[in-house]
Protein backbone atom coordinates (compact mmCIF):
# COMPACT_ATOMS: atom_id res chain seq x y z
CA UNK A 1 0.00 0.00 0.00
CA UNK A 2 1.24 3.44 -0.70
CA UNK A 3 1.36 6.07 1.71
CA UNK A 4 1.38 9.64 2.04
CA UNK A 5 2.40 11.17 4.74
CA UNK A 6 1.11 15.41 5.62
CA UNK A 7 2.80 17.16 6.96
CA UNK A 8 0.21 20.53 8.30
CA UNK A 9 2.11 23.67 9.57
CA UNK A 10 4.52 21.12 11.07
CA UNK A 11 6.79 24.35 12.52
CA UNK A 12 4.01 25.15 14.52
CA UNK A 13 4.27 28.37 16.97
CA UNK A 14 7.53 27.86 19.00
CA UNK A 15 6.66 30.97 20.68
CA UNK A 16 3.82 29.09 22.59
CA UNK A 17 6.38 26.18 23.34
CA UNK A 18 6.60 25.71 27.57
CA UNK A 19 9.42 23.35 27.27
CA UNK A 20 11.62 22.32 24.06
CA UNK A 21 11.42 18.67 24.70
CA UNK A 22 7.00 18.38 23.42
CA UNK A 23 8.55 19.89 19.44
CA UNK A 24 11.64 17.59 19.76
CA UNK A 25 9.54 14.57 19.71
CA UNK A 26 7.86 15.67 16.92
CA UNK A 27 10.82 15.79 14.71
CA UNK A 28 12.25 12.74 16.24
CA UNK A 29 9.63 10.92 15.21
CA UNK A 30 9.95 12.26 11.59
CA UNK A 31 13.59 11.52 11.96
CA UNK A 32 12.90 8.00 13.01
CA UNK A 33 10.99 7.28 9.30
CA UNK A 34 13.48 9.11 7.20
CA UNK A 35 16.14 6.82 8.67
CA UNK A 36 14.69 3.80 8.49
CA UNK A 37 16.06 1.92 5.84
CA UNK A 38 13.37 -1.18 4.98
CA UNK A 39 11.08 1.44 4.25
CA UNK A 40 9.95 1.42 0.06
CA UNK A 41 10.64 4.93 -0.41
CA UNK A 42 8.91 4.70 -4.15
CA UNK A 43 5.80 4.05 -2.04
CA UNK A 44 5.96 6.58 0.98
CA UNK A 45 5.88 10.04 -0.08
CA UNK A 46 5.95 13.03 2.23
CA UNK A 47 3.67 16.58 1.44
CA UNK A 48 4.16 19.66 3.38
CA UNK A 49 2.46 23.09 3.70
CA UNK A 50 4.73 25.86 3.16
CA UNK A 51 8.18 25.01 5.99
CA UNK A 52 8.66 28.46 7.97
CA UNK A 53 12.46 29.90 6.79
CA UNK A 54 13.26 29.84 10.39
CA UNK A 55 12.49 26.37 10.37
CA UNK A 56 16.07 24.87 9.82
CA UNK A 57 15.05 21.44 11.65
CA UNK A 58 12.87 20.87 9.04
CA UNK A 59 14.65 21.99 6.16
CA UNK A 60 17.29 19.30 7.48
CA UNK A 61 15.12 16.76 7.14
CA UNK A 62 13.76 17.33 3.87
CA UNK A 63 17.05 17.54 2.92
CA UNK A 64 17.64 14.32 4.62
CA UNK A 65 14.82 12.50 2.92
CA UNK A 66 15.81 13.95 -0.28
CA UNK A 67 18.99 12.01 -0.68
CA UNK A 68 17.86 9.46 1.15
CA UNK A 69 15.58 8.97 -1.79
CA UNK A 70 12.47 9.53 -0.39
CA UNK A 71 9.84 12.47 -2.37
CA UNK A 72 9.20 14.79 -0.23
CA UNK A 73 7.30 17.53 -2.15
CA UNK A 74 6.55 20.90 -0.56
CA UNK A 75 4.63 24.13 -1.04
CA UNK A 76 7.08 27.30 -1.49
CA UNK A 77 4.50 29.93 -1.14
CA UNK A 78 1.83 30.63 1.35
CA UNK A 79 -1.58 29.97 -0.17
CA UNK A 80 -4.99 30.39 1.43
CA UNK A 81 -6.24 27.74 3.83
CA UNK A 82 -9.53 27.00 1.31
CA UNK A 83 -7.48 25.78 -1.47
CA UNK A 84 -6.02 22.87 0.20
CA UNK A 85 -7.78 19.94 -1.05
CA UNK A 86 -7.23 16.59 -1.66
CA UNK A 87 -7.39 17.36 -5.63
CA UNK A 88 -4.85 19.97 -4.83
CA UNK A 89 -2.56 17.65 -3.13
CA UNK A 90 -2.61 15.04 -6.20
CA UNK A 91 -2.01 17.53 -8.63
CA UNK A 92 1.15 18.63 -7.01
CA UNK A 93 2.22 14.83 -6.54
CA UNK A 94 1.04 13.62 -10.23
CA UNK A 95 4.95 13.60 -11.32
CA UNK A 96 5.64 11.36 -8.63
CA UNK A 97 2.73 8.94 -7.15
CA UNK A 98 -0.82 7.94 -7.91
CA UNK A 99 -2.76 8.20 -4.88
CA UNK A 100 -6.00 7.15 -4.72
CA UNK A 101 -8.51 5.52 -2.05
CA UNK A 102 -7.99 1.83 -2.85
CA UNK A 103 -4.58 1.40 -2.30
CA UNK A 104 -3.22 4.77 -0.91
CA UNK A 105 -2.78 5.16 2.91
CA UNK A 106 -3.11 9.09 4.53
CA UNK A 107 -0.70 9.85 7.51
CA UNK A 108 -1.75 13.28 9.38
CA UNK A 109 0.77 15.19 11.51
CA UNK A 110 1.51 18.59 12.46
CA UNK A 111 0.37 21.51 14.29
CA UNK A 112 -3.24 21.87 16.32
CA UNK A 113 -4.44 18.35 16.34
CA UNK A 114 -7.51 18.91 16.62
CA UNK A 115 -7.92 22.01 14.28
CA UNK A 116 -5.69 21.18 11.05
CA UNK A 117 -4.67 18.30 11.14
CA UNK A 118 -8.71 17.33 11.73
CA UNK A 119 -10.49 19.36 9.89
CA UNK A 120 -9.85 22.89 9.39
CA UNK A 121 -7.61 22.61 6.44
CA UNK A 122 -9.43 20.75 3.58
CA UNK A 123 -6.68 18.29 3.81
CA UNK A 124 -7.18 17.18 7.15
CA UNK A 125 -7.52 13.54 8.50
CA UNK A 126 -11.18 14.44 8.17
CA UNK A 127 -11.73 15.39 4.85
CA UNK A 128 -8.85 12.22 3.88
CA UNK A 129 -11.59 9.74 5.87
CA UNK A 130 -14.42 11.66 4.01
CA UNK A 131 -13.18 10.84 0.47
CA UNK A 132 -12.68 7.03 1.13
CA UNK A 133 -9.07 7.05 2.46
CA UNK A 134 -7.34 4.59 4.96
CA UNK A 135 -6.45 7.60 7.67
CA UNK A 136 -4.02 7.50 10.06
CA UNK A 137 -3.30 10.50 12.94
CA UNK A 138 0.23 10.07 14.35
CA UNK A 139 0.07 11.72 17.36
CA UNK A 140 3.80 11.57 17.92
CA UNK A 141 4.38 14.07 15.36
CA UNK A 142 1.52 16.29 16.40
CA UNK A 143 1.29 18.92 18.58
CA UNK A 144 -1.74 21.48 20.30
CA UNK A 145 -1.07 25.39 20.43
CA UNK A 146 -5.39 26.00 19.35
CA UNK A 147 -6.16 24.53 23.51
CA UNK A 148 -5.65 25.86 26.61
CA UNK A 149 -2.59 24.77 28.95
CA UNK A 150 -0.64 25.93 31.12
CA UNK A 151 2.21 23.54 29.75
CA UNK A 152 2.58 21.80 26.31
CA UNK A 153 1.28 18.32 27.89
CA UNK A 154 -1.94 19.98 29.20
CA UNK A 155 -2.60 21.42 25.27
CA UNK A 156 -1.61 18.25 24.28
CA UNK A 157 -4.28 16.39 26.61
CA UNK A 158 -7.17 18.80 25.75
CA UNK A 159 -6.01 18.81 22.46
CA UNK A 160 -6.59 15.01 22.19
CA UNK A 161 -9.59 15.23 24.22
CA UNK A 162 -11.26 17.85 21.65
CA UNK A 163 -10.37 15.35 18.71
CA UNK A 164 -11.61 13.05 20.08
CA UNK A 165 -14.96 14.96 20.47
CA UNK A 166 -14.77 15.89 16.54
CA UNK A 167 -14.25 12.07 15.96
CA UNK A 168 -17.28 11.45 17.46
CA UNK A 169 -19.12 14.28 16.10
CA UNK A 170 -18.61 13.86 12.46
CA UNK A 171 -18.70 9.42 13.24
CA UNK A 172 -14.93 9.33 11.75
CA UNK A 173 -14.32 6.22 13.40
CA UNK A 174 -12.43 4.57 10.82
CA UNK A 175 -9.35 7.27 11.64
CA UNK A 176 -6.76 5.58 13.35
CA UNK A 177 -4.88 7.05 16.06
CA UNK A 178 -1.38 5.92 16.11
CA UNK A 179 1.18 5.85 18.87
CA UNK A 180 3.97 3.41 18.05
CA UNK A 181 5.85 3.73 14.43
CA UNK A 182 4.66 -0.22 13.75
CA UNK A 183 0.93 1.41 13.64
CA UNK A 184 2.21 2.95 10.56
CA UNK A 185 2.24 0.27 8.47
CA UNK A 186 4.70 1.99 6.16
CA UNK A 187 5.31 0.00 2.45
CA UNK A 188 8.17 -2.20 2.63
Amino acid sequence: MKTLILLIDFYGHPALTTDSYSDSIRYSHLTEIISSNFIDRKNCIFFSTPIDHNDIRLLELKKMAIATHFTFVSIEDQINDQKYTIDYVKLKLKNFININNTDTQIIVTGTNTSGCVFKNKNIGAYHWSKAGYKTKIYLPMCAEYENKGINDLEKNLYGFASLYKKIKKEKCFDIEICKKFSDLELPI
